[in-house]
């Protein structure tokens, strides 16, 4: 069997902020930007939670990624792809 991805979440990470891009099927496009400290990460997680999306998936840019994920892994499936 084939999981369907409905929404599916881009980051963009980089040392001082995070561009989150949000894709669905239907074809509509999201994006906002995110500052890389406490607050911001915490905003991009409830972001990415109160959209619905089935899957996040990021670069493995340096270790910026690793906060990021450590917040959204416990929510929904997180992939680092390095």
């Amino acid at each position: 069997m084939v999981d369907i991805v409905n929404k599916a979440c881009g980051l963009d990470i980089h040392k001082r902020f995070s561009i989150a891009t949000i894709l669905s099927r239907s074809g509509e496009k999201k994006q906002q930007r995110f500052a890389r400290d406490d607050d911001g990460i915490l905003n991009l997680k409830n972001w990415v939670i109160s959209e619905q999306c089935d899957v996040v998936a990021c670069e493995s840019t340096s270790n910026f990624w690793v906060p990021i994920y450590d917040s959204l892994i416990k929510h929904l499936p997180s992939l680092v792809i390095g």
